[in-house]
């Protein structure tokens, strides 16, 4: 496999066609094998995430439609797109099915794959808003203009996949690998990394003004917060770019050199990353969610109680209270507490979390 290489055949899903020899059935065997375990994750994870938000209303807040629509989209990679992949290894390199089931796998990973990238860019511009403007953060964050933003995200991913498709014969690949590029990379990055750092910032400005009390004594305490804040955010960018930068990369490089080879190694590593992110997504935005961690395990001594025939040990209004009791996100509990010396602080940064009265759910 070291010495392979393959020519990129189209622009949104990288497929190594020219190679006449067989995978390697080592190499074969493991990348299915794994790609089986990303399925399932896949589909676990994401179920799991649907699940506690239908389960719970506590859980119905603007961001977490976001999550929840991302996990959708994590859902159909999973049941369209990674099983041809799976298949294309298994009989790989050359392309043995037809060429209307080729539109429609690339489609639908052209699809799936830019509308997940759109709701992670809009997670990141919701969790900047709340953090930056609690006061005015209900008049510009409401539950209809979330829900036109995720149309819009779907719009977005539908017009690529259209113009993939239209210019599929024609020889504008080049150009639609860069547009693609700029617009479903690059810009998400740049726009990601400079909302990640605002809100780093100004998290990093609150804890510098939490104060601790000891008996007379008082004591700066901000380091600990910081560094949560900062580990969140760098889990956050770092899975993004490291899932999707090799995947987007190839691409651009091909573009550019339409000539040039490119090893099978580098691709089935790209693709691998790029379907990895949809087991990523619940985890990062549903486990480090205090909230949804707690609906987890509900559901799971639920499922567990269900089994074995035992009672419940809480009932649902025991766990809609505690889940009420628990701020959404980590950034967002953080600035609120860092302003508890001053009360007018606290309630403003709170606001993010209080519930919409006009529409009865919780924003």
């Amino acid at each position: 496999m070291a010495n392979l290489t393959v020519t990129i055949a189209t622009n949104s899903t990288i497929i190594p066609i020219a190679e006449t020899q067989p995978f390697d059935s080592t190499v074969r065997s493991i990348s299915t094998f794994l790609l089986i375990i990303i399925i399932l994750l896949t589909l676990l994870g994401n179920s799991l995430v649907i699940r506690a938000f239908i389960s719970f209303r506590k859980l119905r807040n603007v961001t977490n439609y976001l999550v929840v629509s991302l996990a959708v989209t994590d859902i159909l990679v999973a049941m369209f797109s990674m099983p041809v992949w799976a298949a294309y290894l298994l009989t790989g390199p050359p392309w043995i099915f037809s060429l209307w089931l080729k539109k429609i796998w690339q489609s639908m990973d052209i699809l799936c794959s830019v509308a997940s990238i759109s709701h992670l860019l809009l997670i990141s511009i919701e969790r900047y808003i709340c953090i930056s403007s609690p006061l005015t953060y209900h008049s510009i964050v409401t539950t209809p203009k979330t829900r036109v933003a995720i149309c819009a995200a779907w719009s977005f991913a539908l017009t690529m996949t259209i113009i993939k498709l239209v210019t599929w014969d024609m020889s504008f690949s080049a150009a639609y690998q860069l547009t693609a590029f700029s617009l479903c990379f690059a810009a998400p990055v740049f726009i990601m990394s400079y909302a990640y750092i605002m809100i780093f910032r100004v998290s990093r400005t609150q804890a510098k003004k939490m104060l601790l009390k000891i008996g007379e004594k008082t004591k700066r305490f901000c380091l600990p917060k910081e560094l949560k804040a900062a580990k969140t955010l760098g889990v956050v960018m770092g899975a993004f770019v490291l899932c999707w930068f090799p995947f987007f990369f190839l691409n651009f490089f091909n573009a550019l050199c339409r000539t040039c080879p490119i090893q099978v190694g580098a691709v089935m590593v790209a693709k691998a990353l790029h379907y990895f992110n949809s087991v990523l997504n619940p985890i990062i935005y549903g486990l480090m969610n205090k909230q949804f961690k707690t609906a987890f395990r509900h559901l799971f001594t639920s499922t567990y109680s269900s089994v074995t025939g035992k009672a419940q040990p809480v009932t649902r209004s025991d766990i809609e209270r505690q889940l009420s009791s628990i701020k959404s996100w980590g950034l967002t509990s953080l600035k609120s507490r860092s302003s508890t010396q001053d009360k007018g602080n606290t309630a403003t940064t709170e606001l993010c979390n209080y519930p919409d009265k006009s529409t009865g759910t919780s924003l």
